[in-house]
């Protein structure tokens, strides 16, 4: 009865050390757990996305009829937020916004430009009121003359305007093509007037490179051309172009600031 006794006290003093072995173990995962719990970093928000607009340029009307333009750096709710061109950057409430609209700024177009523009047309324009009577050479030559003086100022004037070299070779096409004229009338005055030209003559084939269906039409006789018809011609398709540079200086009006 002894060695039971004794037995059964060896039995709870082991099982009593291996349960506080499992205890403490118990303790130390749980412990480790809590620790890298505490260690682990906090949840960061998901960043917002980045609308593909900012950065764009953007042209604000405001409702008092004041434009602005700038870089769009922000468009809520709150309003535009925008960087100006000195870079600082402001905000716009919508309420104060009658237009908005992103890409380039509208270039304005100086109102001088246009004035001057204007000028050199006109005097294309005499040659072309001349045109449509019944002109005599020498008042054409002086008419052209003038008009190449015109242009050639506006020209020079506004070499610098790189966003308008379509419009200037428009202007110079067109006083271009009356000059081209002025040595075709010229085989047409004096004792040895000549009525057809070949198309190879020196004063016909310049305007065939600047118009040169003209091959296609009724006046290629065998590679022959009337000279009066020619000349009638070259003035309607250049009365043409002319309206149409008109156009293009219309719309550029309209853009003047």
């Amino acid at each position: 009865m002894t060695c039971d006794w004794q037995c059964a006290q060896l039995l709870v003093y082991r099982w009593t050390r291996l349960g506080l072995a499992l205890l403490a173990i118990l303790f130390l995962v749980t412990n480790d757990a809590a620790v890298a719990q505490r260690r682990k970093p906090p949840r960061r928000p998901a960043p917002q996305p980045v609308s593909p607009m900012v950065g764009k340029d953007v042209r604000i009307m405001r409702t008092d009829g004041l434009e602005i333009v700038g870089k769009l750096v922000k468009l809520d709710l709150q309003g535009v937020t925008y960087l100006n061109a000195g870079g600082e950057q402001a905000t716009i409430a919508l309420k104060s916004i009658s237009v908005l609209t992103f890409g380039e700024p509208i270039k304005r177009i100086d109102k001088r430009f246009v004035n001057d523009a204007r000028q050199a047309l006109d005097a294309l324009g005499r040659v072309n009121t001349l045109v449509n009577g019944n002109p005599t050479f020498s008042q054409y030559d002086a008419l052209v003359i003038d008009a190449r003086v015109a242009v050639e100022a506006f020209l020079s004037k506004y070499d610098d305007y790189d966003d308008q070299s379509d419009f200037f070779d428009d202007v110079r096409g067109v006083l271009r093509s009356y000059e081209l004229v002025r040595p075709l009338w010229a085989t047409m005055q004096g004792a040895d007037r000549r009525i057809s030209l070949a198309e190879s003559a020196p004063e016909l084939a310049p305007i065939l490179r600047m118009y040169p269906n003209l091959r296609a039409t009724e006046y290629n006789q065998n590679g022959r051309y009337p000279t009066d018809k020619v000349i009638a011609y070259v003035w309607n398709r250049t009365a043409q172009r002319l309206r149409g540079v008109r156009a293009q200086l219309d719309q550029l009006a309209s853009k003047a600031g």
